[in-house]
């Protein structure tokens, strides 16, 4: 019966339970005025059955929180009743209209629509029938008692009918609106609500969208810019080369046979070096050794070409990786190689350690130098912050996060921390 509640249980169990302690309290009153009402009635014994009745009510009224809900309820629902057919044997068709009509608002309360019909189509049976019975006078409808004796406790018994019924429907209604206002509000707020969390997540939305356009930029700058370099290699490395083998080539044509040894020579360490110069600019696009073997081994030939100049010194630490995402392997390598030529560049520095190591499937890479360091807001603010930019679109990319700090005249420290998933044998096959 609870699960059919159009109002909750609780609500409803409040109502009930005030219901009885009204009725309980208010029909003291009313039971003692009816029972000097009837003592002109024919059936003495029916003096008896309001103070029974009133005595179930406050039995139900004073354990209302030790009996069970349902019990409670199909308990005051049939007293209900019951006082709706006495006070209809009394004759007093619009009072027990009003007992019928709490009955069928309280089955209304706890069940449903057809279970209140029902209650409702046999209260009108039976009001209809009572009615019949006192215009016809076929019975004891109304009960015999000398009105004309009883006059007062007659009129005072509608009275406190009257006052009671009333009372209690007043309750019942007005504990509805105040909760039907409350889910009203409720209701409102939680609009209210999701109109600033659509509000805020259209903003995010927005955001995104603006953080998607910065990193294509960014990705269309960087791309552009390694064009250029490109561009600035070739021109600067192969461009006199090339000239310098065309005019060795000239000379070694129209030589002399016993100079032509010495020519050619030339020629060919002129030409080794082309194609060593062919070779490093080929490595800075897409390093062999990376796609081949991996970060570590790529790492470590990128720092033993640097540490053979003994200007600077770069320690590289790390733990044992399996092969994982090329595409994330060669984001952290351009990452690392853009803070190392960062630190040969600007820093000044003596000494640089990378350590590389596996964390709760995360990949964390530390970065540090005893340079002059920088201030990464200000350093991106200008041109020259181009590739500290790319470093973080690039981490950003992956889902991964990097955080610079400077230390004053230590030099600097970067740490990125990217997801890491290696790539099974298989997979790789």
């Amino acid at each position: 019966m609870p699960g059919k509640n159009k109002i909750s249980v609780q609500i409803t169990e409040n109502l009930t339970d005030t219901s009885l302690v009204l009725v309980a309290v208010l029909a003291i009153p009313l039971n003692i005025v009816i029972f000097f009402a009837l003592k002109e009635s024919e059936y003495t014994i029916v003096r008896f059955i309001p103070p029974a009745l009133s005595i179930l009510v406050g039995i139900l009224a004073f354990f209302r929180k030790r009996i069970s809900f349902p019990f409670k309820m199909i308990s005051f629902i049939i007293l209900l009743f019951f006082g709706g057919i006495f006070t209809l044997m009394l004759g007093l068709i619009d009072m027990s209209g009003l007992w019928f009509l709490l009955a069928v608002i309280y089955v209304l309360l706890v069940s449903g629509k057809r279970d209140a019909l029902i209650v409702l189509f046999v209260t009108i049976i039976l009001i209809s029938t009572g009615g019949f019975l006192i215009v016809t006078k076929n019975s004891f409808i109304p009960l015999n008692y000398n009105f004309t004796e009883c006059e007062f406790a007659c009129i005072t018994a509608r009275i406190l009918h009257f006052l009671l019924l009333s009372t209690i429907i007043f309750y019942i209604i007005h504990t509805i609106l105040i909760q039907l206002k409350k889910n009203n509000y409720e209701l409102k707020q939680k609009t209210q609500d999701l109109s600033e969390i659509n509000t805020e997540l259209q903003l995010r939305i927005q955001e995104k969208k603006k953080i998607k356009q910065k990193l294509v930029e960014t990705v269309i700058l960087t791309e552009e810019k390694e064009r250029k370099r490109i561009a600035s290699d070739l021109h600067d490395g192969l461009g006199p080369v090339l000239s310098a083998i065309n005019l060795y080539f000239q000379a070694y044509i129209d030589a002399p046979q016993e100079d032509k040894s010495s020519i050619e020579k030339t020629l060919k360490e002129i030409i080794k070096n082309a194609v060593e110069d062919i070779s490093r600019i080929s490595h800075n696009i897409s390093p062999q050794i990376l796609e081949t073997y991996g970060l570590i081994p790529a790492l470590k030939a990128f720092i033993n070409q640097i540490n053979i100049s003994g200007h600077i010194k770069f320690d590289l630490n790390f733990d044992v990786l399996n092969r994982f995402d090329l595409k994330y392997e060669m984001s952290v390598y351009r990452a690392v190689t853009e803070l190392i030529n960062n630190t040969i560049k600007h820093a000044e520095a003596s000494v640089a350690e990378i350590k590389i190591m596996k964390k709760n499937n995360h990949l964390i890479i530390q970065y540090s130098d005893n340079g002059i360091g920088f201030d990464f807001d200000e350093k991106t603010k200008e041109n020259s912050g181009l590739g500290l930019k790319n470093i973080k679109n690039r981490i950003t990319s992956l889902d991964g996060k990097i955080k610079f700090e400077k230390y004053l005249k230590k030099g600097m420290y970067a740490e990125i921390k990217i997801p890491y998933i290696e790539i099974k044998k298989n997979e790789k096959d």
